[in-house]
């Protein structure tokens, strides 16, 4: 799943998804209704969340559900300690534009926790 992606961070991470043969897009789109019961789901095991910029609104029913999601990545044009007001705990933190090397880190600790 990913959410709130922008058309090129969009790009970028199908482009990088796609480089490791066993991840691809499920769902794609903004805060929708649609969106939130699937990150209720374990359809959703992980999530790519981009995050604009630091004063952004992620809406109150979606930011419980991803402070409580196990498999967070976010994404940002700004440096983590912008974010630490939203009480996120993701998985990783990847500043835009982030390289192969450092999205193939990232993905390294998914499957250190989830297998």
């Amino acid at each position: 799943l990913t959410l709130n992606q922008s058309r090129a961070s969009r790009s970028q991470l199908a482009h990088y998804l796609q480089r490791t043969g066993w991840l691809h897009f499920s769902q794609s789109g903004t805060f929708t209704e649609e969106m939130l019961a699937c990150l209720q789901t374990e359809e959703c095991a992980l999530v790519f969340l981009r995050l604009g910029s630091p004063d952004e609104l992620i809406p109150e029913p979606f930011l419980r559900v991803l402070q409580q999601h196990p498999a967070v990545v976010v994404t940002s044009p700004y440096p983590q300690q912008l974010f630490t007001h939203l009480d996120l705990r993701p998985l990783d933190f990847l500043t835009e534009p982030f390289s192969f090397d450092r999205f193939a880190a990232s993905m390294d600790k998914v499957v250190a926790r989830f297998g």
